[in-house]
């Protein structure tokens, strides 16, 4: 047997432990009436039978034996008959090995007086069965009525409601009377009595479905503000100026909410006083580079100056490298609706005017939601780096469904494999693969990984079979917005 797989979100989990535990104990609950109710019905049958035995014998024992055979035979029903017998040998008596026997015996003994020997015999179906071959297994060979009753339509009820104790239902009770005449009293409980109670099974369902659809009801009340928090806690890394969230649910619910509202706010704050602090030492340190750089010139020495133009022109550069790094980690610019073509043309043209290698191919494409600046940015420093370090760059950019796909590939020599993960890392630069005449911060990869990740997607490199490296740039729209109608501007 297949088992259904545990559900991975929290309400369904709450809902089948919920409806696990409901049913179990309903079961259970259901088991116990059942055993409850077959023990009462032992119980009081036995005290009936009792009561009927005792009143028959002190009908019948004072009569004559003609009398006793007219009484006898208003007294015979399909459930219950009597008979005489002459046969001194008693029938063997089930009290001394059965709990229930014994009881029956005691409750009947209770109503009968003490000169009258008593022995009670347990009746199952299989010795209904068995017939007139009941002598040869030790027991009485029992009465036609008997086997009728035995046989009766409400038999097999009986096995299936009670199929371990059907011999607690049905026995014979004999007893010897004044005259020495032996009285066989036969009985059977209704069939009624082992009816399976429908409307408990009925009662069981309609519990367990209104349990299920309240433990439903009660769970997504829980669960729906958290999936709102979920929600806001993805699209944080997209856009944190997003506005905070409507404080609401149970207790415990909204004092989350108001911490992950704080947290916002401080870490919208946090960026805001880094960028001011870096934005400060650019603007202070371009005052002394342009002081240092009017000095340099002034040099004779052409080697010299040349030297330190170029250092202060790193320099600068790694500024500036710098302030984009962290711009694109931000992700604090609002989303539009992106023509991607005209994007990507745009920028072709833009590297084509000074002279490199630039060519887009881009089939059918639908608007796509983006952080133009940043991904315009983004784009650029991988066509950079396609054409400083392969000669020329080829972007092919596709949409399926909801997902973009952009591979920007190049000429040259290629990244080795284990150093694809490090190169996406702040001022990393491949010298001994790449050409180490190009210069550069090697914030290019970083700042384009940072800002596709900030669009919820991945940046991945490869080595071309053919020679040259491969960025490929995908985003889907449903990681990128949880709620989209809420983050496009």
């Amino acid at each position: 047997m297949k088992w259904l797989p545990w559900p991975r979100s929290l309400a369904g989990q709450l809902v089948w432990i919920l409806f696990g535990g409901v049913t179990l104990a309903l079961i259970s609950s259901a088991a116990i009436h059942l055993y409850d109710r077959k023990e009462a019905m032992v119980t009081m049958g036995g005290i009936q039978a009792a009561q009927r035995f005792a009143s028959i014998v002190h009908v019948l024992d004072p009569l004559a034996p003609a009398e006793r055979l007219k009484i006898v035979g208003i007294l015979n029903t399909p459930l219950q008959f009597v008979r005489f017998s002459n046969d001194a040998d008693p029938t063997r008596d089930h009290a001394q090995i059965n709990a229930h026997a014994a009881h029956l015996k005691s409750l009947m003994q209770r109503y009968l007086e003490t000169r009258y020997p008593l022995q009670i015999q347990m009746v199952s179906q299989p010795a209904a069965l068995r017939g007139g071959r009941g002598a040869q297994s030790g027991e009485p060979a029992l009465h036609p009525m008997m086997e009728g009753m035995m046989m009766g339509n409400h038999a097999p009820a009986m096995g299936m409601l009670h199929p371990m104790s059907a011999s607690q239902f049905s026995y014979m009770a004999r007893t010897r009377l004044s005259d020495g005449t032996w009285l066989e009293y036969h009985n059977h409980l209704p069939e009624e009595a082992f009816v399976w109670p429908w409307h408990l099974l009925w009662s069981l369902l309609i519990l367990i479905a209104v349990v299920t659809a309240l433990s439903f009801l009660a769970v997504r009340l829980v669960t729906r503000p958290l999936a709102r928090l979920a929600g806001a806690a993805r699209a944080l890394g997209h856009d944190l100026r997003g506005a905070p969230i409507e404080k609401s649910g149970s207790r415990e619910v909204r004092a989350v909410i108001q911490a992950f509202n704080a947290m916002q706010a401080r870490i919208i704050q946090q960026i805001q006083e880094r960028s001011a602090m870096l934005a400060a030492i650019s603007h202070d340190l371009h005052t002394p580079l342009t002081r240092m750089r009017l000095r340099v010139e002034m040099l004779n020495d052409d080697s010299t100056r040349g030297a330190l133009l170029a250092n202060l022109a790193e320099m600068e550069g790694m500024t500036a490298s710098a302030m984009d790094f962290i711009q694109g980690a931000e992700g604090m610019e609002e989303v539009r609706l992106a023509d991607i073509p005209s994007l990507l043309e745009g920028l072709e043209e833009n590297w084509r005017e000074l002279g490199h290698d630039v060519a887009v191919e881009y089939g059918e494409m639908e608007p796509f939601p983006l952080m133009q600046r940043s991904f315009r940015r983004a784009i650029s420093n991988l066509i950079q780096n396609a054409v400083k370090y392969g000669q020329r760059a080829r972007l092919k950019a596709t949409m399926h469904r909801d997902r973009l796909r952009i591979a920007v590939s190049d000429d040259g020599p290629g990244i080795l494999e284990a150093e694809m993960e490090s190169v996406l890392r702040p001022f990393k630069r491949l010298d001994a693969s790449r050409n180490s005449k190009t210069g550069g911060s090697g914030l290019g990869l970083s700042i384009a990984d940072s800002i596709i990740r900030a669009h919820g997607g991945a940046l991945h490199l490869r080595n071309r079979p053919e020679g040259g490296l491969e960025v490929i740039v995908t985003i889907a729209k449903s990681d990128f917005l949880a709620e989209p109608d809420q983050h496009i501007r």
